[in-house]
């Protein structure tokens, strides 16, 4: 009974945990830009001062004022922080100013620079968010197998196998907030499965004779990961260091099943079409050991992305 409520207690943990790094990563992917972007007045903004441009280069003051006015009044009621709306409005003023006095050709200016900024947040809005949601799996490899332990039984030596797994990337920032252009951090969340090979066995999983073990585990993690080259097809990444849960099967000599750990990696992946990405990748996985086992591990494969 003190079992079961302690795995129910670890299974609302993980969620929590997961819930928690969502939201947490999750947050900076609704900019101020793709909210500009998505707001009608926006665009209305743009066409209004396109339309106080065309009158003011054929000499219309009154016709560049009054576009620039309805422009000013759309790019005011979209109520959105954005350093090009910002600016849209600033052109906007002054084109109104100017064209109030009968300076044509400044009211046109100022009517180009306000169309410019403000058609630059519905290029943004149209730009890769750099999130991806990723299928991957490969061939997989122990350092150590666990043969002769008290579950997993004498005979189960196997090391190699293969992983399935998936997860997302979501974008933290474009340019290292503003100290690397070209260079970005985003935040992946995985979940992995590994199948071990497995051999006939005799140990405690088989009291009455020798029979095939499973040896399998599953990991969770939560990494930073580096991706360079943004904005181009081809983009190399790296992970420093990302945190591991690991769950392995059997249970260990020592009846604990859980680990933690760090992971390393690295990778590229291209896109083949819009935001249809393929990749390769991999990794290392050092655990702390607390099954009283060694978990260690590495992984290489390929995965295939989806951008939204």
């Amino acid at each position: 009974m003190q079992v079961q409520k302690s795995r129910r207690n670890i299974r609302v943990w993980s969620v929590a945990v997961s819930l928690a790094a969502v939201f947490a990563l999750g947050a900076p992917v609704l900019s101020s830009s793709a909210l500009a972007a998505a707001n009608p007045h926006v665009s209305e903004a743009v066409e209004h001062a396109k339309d106080a441009a065309s009158h003011g280069k054929q000499g219309d003051a009154d016709a560049c004022v009054q576009r620039a006015e309805e422009a000013l009044k759309h790019a005011r009621a979209a109520g959105v922080k954005n350093p090009h709306v910002d600016m849209g409005v600033i052109h906007l003023m002054e084109a109104v100013q100017h064209g109030k006095t009968g300076h044509a050709d400044a009211c046109t200016e100022h009517a180009d620079g306000a169309s410019t900024h403000l058609a630059e947040v519905l290029a943004e809005g149209t730009t890769s968010t750099g999130n991806r949601v990723f299928f991957r799996g490969g061939a997989a490899g122990l350092t150590s197998d666990r043969n002769g332990e008290l579950v997993s039984g004498v005979g189960n030596d196997g090391q190699f196998g293969y992983y399935i797994g998936g997860g997302t990337d979501l974008m933290v920032t474009r340019d290292l907030w503003g100290m690397a252009k070209g260079i970005a951090l985003v935040g992946e969340i995985g979940l992995e499965f590994k199948r071990w090979s497995s051999s006939a066995a005799e140990g405690l999983a088989n009291l009455e004779g020798p029979a095939k073990v499973q040896m399998t585990m599953l990991t969770a993690s939560v990494s930073p990961k580096v991706k360079f080259r943004q904005g181009t097809d081809l983009q190399p990444w790296i992970i420093p260091a990302g945190l591991d849960f690991h769950v392995i099967s059997p249970t260990s000599s020592q009846i604990n099943y859980l680990d933690i750990g760090v992971q390393f990696g690295g990778g590229a992946e291209f896109r083949v079409w819009k935001e249809l990405w393929l990749g390769v990748d991999s990794r290392f996985h050092l655990a702390s050991g607390q099954t009283n086992t060694v978990n260690n591990f590495w992984t290489a494969g390929i995965y295939g992305a989806i951008g939204f």
